[in-house]
């Protein structure tokens, strides 16, 4: 199989399964946390039972990007509040403002996902014009889950940056030609 798929064809199940596919979405979050964040990440496999949110007593965010096209789906960004506040001081360049401190977070999240949604897709010819992005959409809270509509083809990656988690979620739903 070559590096990259070619335009013509379409994403398989195989395809979006595979390592080489993991493989880009690692990419993407390396350049995206290297050159917007200033920091590294890189790829961590925690234990099952390690809580995601166990150092910020369960608040959370979630930003979610939906994709439309020749794949259905989204991609899902999920990480505690102090991951969320580090995230957001380096968009900002230092603390957000304190009286708009969760919109700030909120939209740093949602940005932070949206690049990300955006670079993986364009990494795979077939996607970079016949995908669509959402705008990101941000859940906060304690103990929620997210239910997509259809059964769907799931990738789930945890990173560390810094002291810090982040796990990204990829579903989808491969769209008939």
């Amino acid at each position: 199989m070559s590096d990259t798929l070619a335009e013509s064809q379409l994403l398989t199940t195989e395809e979006f399964l595979s390592d080489r596919n993991m493989h880009r979405i690692d990419e993407t979050l390396t350049e995206v946390f290297g050159m917007m964040l200033g920091c590294e990440i890189s790829l961590h496999s925690p234990m099952e039972s390690e809580p995601l949110s166990s150092a910020s007593g369960g608040d959370e965010k979630t930003a979610i990007v939906g994709l439309a096209g020749v794949i259905r789906g989204t991609c899902e960004i999920r990480m505690n509040r102090a991951s969320a506040l580090s995230v957001t001081s380096a968009m900002f360049g230092g603390a957000p403002p304190a009286d708009d401190i969760e919109n700030s977070i909120c939209d740093a999240v949602g940005e932070l996902c949206n690049m990300v949604a955006g670079g993986w897709k364009n990494r795979i010819p077939c996607l970079q014009s016949r995908c669509s992005l959402s705008i990101p959409t941000v859940i906060s809270g304690d103990h929620y889950h997210v239910h997509p509509n259809t059964p769907a083809l799931r990738m789930n990656r945890n990173y560390l940056f810094g002291s810090h988690g982040l796990k990204l979620t990829l579903r989808c739903e491969m769209s008939p030609a």
